[in-house]
């Protein structure tokens, strides 16, 4: 089984780009702190990032409802990516690919960074989309064979 679980805050711009059939992939990270006493006693704070990619319309809707610094819950999928770097030296890394996700910011906050976020991103045109009542997951689209990975 390949599944997990995270609650974090969106800590960079989302990235939403558009393959040529149309189809949406978002890329952002989130940030997941973690709190801990050390052998003294001291408390240790450690932040862990996480990248995640989305696709369909479920990447739409992460752009159109969440911004950086929103807090966001998230299932997925690990996938280890690997390429050659123009060093010729093989590289690689995992990512977390998005299939739903869970506000956990109160509506209000959410409200107000839609908003701001929306402002600063206009020119991705989205369509507009009312925020859902209630904490809502939204499945991820079927994949198709576009994705480049």
């Amino acid at each position: 089984m390949n599944n997990t679980n995270i609650v974090g805050r969106i800590g960079s711009d989302i990235s939403l780009k558009f393959l040529p059939s149309g189809s949406a992939i978002a890329n952002f990270s989130i940030a997941v702190n973690q709190d801990y006493k050390d052998k003294g006693g001291a408390k240790v704070e450690k932040t862990s990032w996480f990248d995640i990619t989305a696709f369909g319309k479920t990447a739409e809707n992460v752009n159109n409802f969440f911004g950086k610094g929103s807090m966001i819950g998230i299932t997925g999928e690990l996938e280890q990516q690997t390429w050659v770097d123009q060093q010729q030296q093989k590289r690689s890394k995992v990512i977390i690919k998005l299939q739903s996700f869970t506000f956990i910011d109160k509506r209000e906050q959410n409200n107000q960074q839609q908003g701001n976020y929306q402002q600063s991103q206009q020119q991705y045109n989205a369509p507009q989309q009312q925020m859902p009542e209630n904490n809502h997951q939204m499945p991820i689209d079927d994949l198709n064979d576009e994705i480049p990975f």
